[in-house]
Order: C-alpha cells, then structure tokens, then sequence
C-alpha cells in the first residue's frame, strides 16, 4: 500500500496500512512524514522539480516492488481540481510498465481501465451501471455483450462521445479487437441526472 504526498492521509480512515509514502511532499507536512517513518513507513522522497508526477512515481515504485495489480484509489480527486493532472493520470493506464499489470483508476463513483487489443474484459458491474468505452491514441474496433447499446465489431473513432454513457444489462462483456479503449463503469444511472 503505497500512500502519493497529501493522499497519504486518506489511508488511516479507510483502514489501510501504508508501507511506503512517494512524493516531493508539497501537500504532506514535514510532522506528518515523519511521523510515518516512526511509523515504520518507508519514505521515498523526489524533488519538487521532477519530470513525473508523484502518482507515476508511486506507480513505477509499485512495478519496483513486484506488483502484478493495481488500484489507485482517489485517482481524479486527488488533483484538486486541475484537469491536467487529471488527464495526465488517466494517460498513466498507458504507461509502458502500466500495461503489464490490471491497472485501474478508482475514484468515489467510478473505475478506469485501458484495454490494448487483442483483449477481452468481463465485467461485474451490475444492472443499470453506466459502462463508457473510449478510444485511446486512435480509433478502436470493439465488440460487447449485455449493455443496452451492443456493439457487433464497430468502430470507435478517436474524438467520437458515440461510447460514452451506455448502460450494463448486468455482467458487461466487452472485446477490442484493434487500438485501444477506456473503459469506465459507473455509477449508476438512477442515481445521477443525465449528462449533454
């Protein structure tokens, strides 16, 4: 369990132990590091001018220690707010060492992943969950079982919204056959307004 800067403090209430904070500690306070590391928490500290941002850095730390999953939990929320940062980690589902592993984004509503074809990905998402398929660095051939909207070996055009919002039947099935997809599923439908 990895804790990134600030993110470090959401462990403890969740229940979490942590075994390594990363980051250049812009958001964790000087008292709070060390209190990890009396802790027993292993601290890895980088520079606060880097060319990566502390989520990469916790992740290439996570494929360091042998990792074959893994969720990064608060993933979009945690950027206060800036949309780069945002893109930048959703753009982490690409990273080379990243597609080695089931690597998702986790935030309080939904989960992200990237599928690379060939792949195929079975879904426990049930009934009524949105499923949103997003074609990654160019266009992407897919097929799908039980969603309202099937798709029969069509293509997703990069810059297209024609994936988004699609809506599980219960146990989602999705296989690309060419380029690469996002997927993310959830929340619910009924429990949020439509979006334009």
């Amino acid at each position: 369990m990895i804790g990134v800067d600030g993110g470090a403090r959401a462990a403890a209430p969740l229940g979490l132990t942590l075994h390594l904070i990363v980051g250049d500690f812009d958001t964790l306070r000087a008292e709070e590091v060390d209190a990890f590391a009396a802790q027993g928490v292993r601290v890895a500290r980088s520079p606060h001018d880097k060319d990566a941002t502390d989520t990469e850095l916790a992740l290439l730390a996570a494929c360091d220690e042998g990792a074959s999953r893994v969720e990064i939990l608060g993933a979009l929320g945690a950027s206060g707010g800036r949309s780069d940062h945002s893109l930048g980690t959703i753009a982490l589902l690409a990273h080379p060492r990243a597609r080695a592993l089931d690597c998702s984004l986790l935030d309080a509503t939904s989960r992200i992943r990237l599928l690379t074809a060939p792949a195929r990905f079975a879904s426990d998402a049930t009934a009524g969950t949105v499923i949103s398929l997003i074609p990654w660095g160019g266009g992407a051939t897919v097929s799908t079982e039980r969603l309202r909207w099937p798709l029969q070996r069509e293509q997703l055009h990069e810059g297209s919204t024609r994936g988004l919002s699609n809506e599980s039947l219960g146990a989602p099935f999705v296989e690309v056959y060419d380029g690469s997809l996002l997927i993310s599923e959830g929340p619910s439908l009924r429990d949020h307004a439509p979006m334009e």
